[in-house]
């Protein structure tokens, strides 16, 4: 039978993915199906709609009395004009990416979103995505807090994460795409996001197109709500209406810093081997000018270096700022490859039956949004469901198929397991 083989399409075909990241080495994994809250949460992911704009729970005018989040899911219908010339193209000489250029490409990267940038995480009061070009993808409301329209992306970081980290945190994110990335949402999902075109061509971004994706940082600890980690002074907070202790109690408006932004370009230019550039900026306490000047370049990656299978092999497909502050750089990934300290690619392993001490880098930004395969002839999409389901076995037991179970999983991340 056949497969679509979707390459780095499965940033459309998995909505939200970008922001993909499980709990942390504090929690244990236990069988997907045997947790009571995993169920609970798969059958409000079953009874959601495509546009669903949070998880309708909305805090009391007594409580907040500032703007909501709104999803922007009116993509545009037709490809906009082919990109040349592009500012991070410009930056290196429209040549290919090197470890020598690529701090002049992050920059160049960096500049080109910086008006949106600055007022997505500064003046939030202010921020209109639709009026600034920006969209979001289907099928997350149901997981969506109704302030900033984030999801809970990692939990649960503690000491054995980051030194010097007197409590534990979890991690919000919420990702926006520009213009020529919303068009591949509309190609792909349709107007209705209903019924997917699952064709790998329909998949595929247009040249020049830019996803980002915004981290902030929050305290699981309810007596210590602020100024829970040096790190974090003067970073920007962001008010998220959760229940801070994720044990999906009653929500409340909690404080969170934003730590980490994330900006994805296709490339094939610059990164002719996977089409495809990821940046991360971190926040940078000790950085000269405003809180966007602060989130400086902790790397970009535009390859996995698969060369470079020890660490003595030097990584060419990898740039990593060894001036961005220490706390980000604890989180890297196999052999120094570019993470995040939102993205858990340091993982306890076990090697041979005996297991690391402490956390291993063991995966990196672009190999967990490495190809993805759907196998479209197993099942269909149903309406009125966000699970797809395969028609009927012989013995008339229609049950859910091992691809979209695992799409499921993959929804549910944060309940189960942690990104590997």
């Amino acid at each position: 039978m056949g497969r679509w083989k979707f390459g780095l399409g499965v940033l459309v075909l998995l909505a939200g993915c970008l922001a993909s990241s499980q709990p942390a080495i504090s929690q244990r994994a236990v069988p997907f199906l045997a947790q009571p809250k995993t169920l609970q949460a798969l059958k409000s992911l079953q009874s959601a709609t495509p546009f669903m704009t949070n998880d309708g729970q909305i805090p009391p005018a007594d409580v907040y009395n500032g703007p909501f989040f709104k999803l922007n899911h009116a993509w545009p219908t037709t490809p906009l004009p082919p990109i040349t010339n592009a500012p991070w193209q410009a930056a290196i000489n429209n040549g290919p990416l090197t470890v020598a250029n690529a701090p002049a490409y992050a920059a160049a990267l960096k500049a080109a979103v910086a008006v949106n940038g600055r007022n997505l995480i500064m003046h939030y009061d202010t921020w209109d995505a639709a009026k600034a070009g920006w969209y979001n993808e289907p099928w997350l409301g149901s997981l969506r807090e109704a302030i900033r329209g984030t999801y809970q992306g990692s939990c649960c970081f503690g000491s054995d994460n980051f030194e010097g980290l007197g409590v534990q945190f979890s991690t919000r994110v919420v990702t926006y795409y520009d213009a020529r990335a919303a068009a591949a949402l509309n190609r792909f999902w349709g107007a209705s996001a209903m019924q997917p075109t699952l064709k790998a061509a329909d998949a595929q971004f247009a040249e020049g197109s830019l996803i980002v994706k915004a981290a902030s940082f929050a305290s699981t600890d309810r007596t210590k709500p602020r100024d829970w980690w040096a790190s974090m002074k003067g970073a920007q907070e962001w008010d998220v209406y959760i229940d801070p202790t994720t044990n999906d109690g009653a929500p409340e408006l909690w404080p969170s810093y934003v730590a980490q932004f994330d900006i994805i370009v296709k490339d094939t230019q610059s990164s002719p081997r996977t089409g495809w550039v990821f940046m991360t900026l971190v926040y940078d306490a000790s950085a000269p000018g405003d809180i966007w000047d602060k989130m400086v370049p902790l790397g970009v990656q535009w390859g996995n270096d698969p060369e470079s299978t020890s660490a003595s092999i030097p990584l060419k497909e990898n740039w990593v700022n060894m001036k961005a502050p220490p706390y980000s750089r604890a989180t890297l990934g196999w052999n120094g490859r570019l993470s995040g300290p939102n993205d858990g690619a340091a993982n306890l392993i076990s090697v041979n039956g005996t297991q690391s001490d402490g956390p291993v880098g063991n995966s990196s930004c672009m190999s967990c949004h490495s190809t993805s395969q759907w196998n479209a002839s197993l099942h269909t999409f149903q309406p009125g469901s966000f699970l797809s389901r395969p028609s009927p076995t012989p013995q008339g037991q229609d049950r859910l198929s091992r691809p979209a179970a695992r799409w499921a999983q993959s929804a549910l991340r944060h309940r189960v397991r942690r990104r590997g």
